[in-house]
């Protein structure tokens, strides 16, 4: 059986499939529910398999709180003193699991060695030294940002892919003058308009998909946002150069309802 047992929410799952690989490179036998085999009961194989594990890790998040499995799987191993919680993303574990100290992962992201602090927790209850013979691993700042930005795009991979959309339809509609009245400014001037255009949108828009990301994954991602702004002027701006008013008017009345449409998905996929 097992030594260390995962519980997590399926939105979370690529980050438990990540801590789950660390684990394994240190020699750990890990199960999570990847393992389960076509025609497992899924009751009865997961209380098994934490009946017999000596730690039971729960990778607690804004999904998993609300996860009815989770909630069950760390009640279980809470009664069995097994629990060890990591939170992911700075959100407060269930009221009933506030008392035990949780480690937080929300600054960790897949290909990270695992921290020091988890890696004693673990040492102790499995009472074997645990740590990476051949030290830390070194990534380089470009390296590691990137993937940071791509754990954050997969906990809710949905919604952030409806508000860059959303965001596209929103800097075409707010660049729709700037692209009447371009032949009026200098060269350069539409570009930086369009720029500002875009920070003033990403930062009214994209708030929601923003709001519960850390300074440093956030600020990336606003970003590229506002850079969809000045992409979406040279669209607009073609499609007024090469089209008459009525079917410039008609396209405008498409993307102020493209932009509800996607706005009311994007909020919908928001967990």
């Amino acid at each position: 059986m097992a030594e260390v047992f995962i519980s997590y929410s399926r939105a979370d799952k690529p980050i438990a499939q990540a801590i789950a690989v660390e684990l394994q490179r240190l020699g750990i036998d890990v199960w999570w529910d990847h393992d389960l085999l076509g025609g497992d009961d899924y009751r009865n194989r997961i209380a098994q398999i934490l009946a017999c594990a000596e730690v039971a890790f729960v990778v607690w998040s804004r999904n998993s709180i609300q996860s009815e499995w989770v909630l069950g799987e760390a009640s279980a191993a809470k009664d069995k003193k097994i629990l060890i919680p990591l939170i992911i993303d700075g959100c407060q574990p269930p009221l009933d699991f506030r008392a035990a100290h949780s480690l937080d992962f929300s600054s960790w992201v897949p290909g990270d060695q695992l921290s020091e602090p988890l890696l004693k927790a673990l040492a102790e209850r499995l009472d074997r030294q645990i740590s990476y013979a051949s030290g830390p691993l070194q990534h380089g700042a470009f390296s590691r940002l990137t993937r940071q930005a791509a754990q954050s795009w997969y906990r809710d991979v949905e919604s952030m892919l409806f508000y860059y959309i959303g965001q596209g339809f929103a800097c075409v509609v707010i660049n729709i003058p700037l692209a009447v009245y371009s032949s009026k400014l200098p060269p350069w001037a539409p570009y930086l308009v369009a720029i500002l255009n875009g920070i003033v949108v990403a930062a009214v828009y994209m708030r929601p998909a923003l709001e519960s990301r850390r300074m440093r994954v956030a600020l990336p991602l606003f970003a590229l946002a506002a850079a969809i702004s000045p992409v979406s002027f040279v669209v607009t701006a073609w499609f007024y150069d090469q089209t008459s008013k009525e079917v410039f008017l008609t396209l405008t009345a498409f993307w102020v309802l493209a932009l509800l449409f996607v706005t009311d998905i994007a909020r919908r996929a928001t967990p």
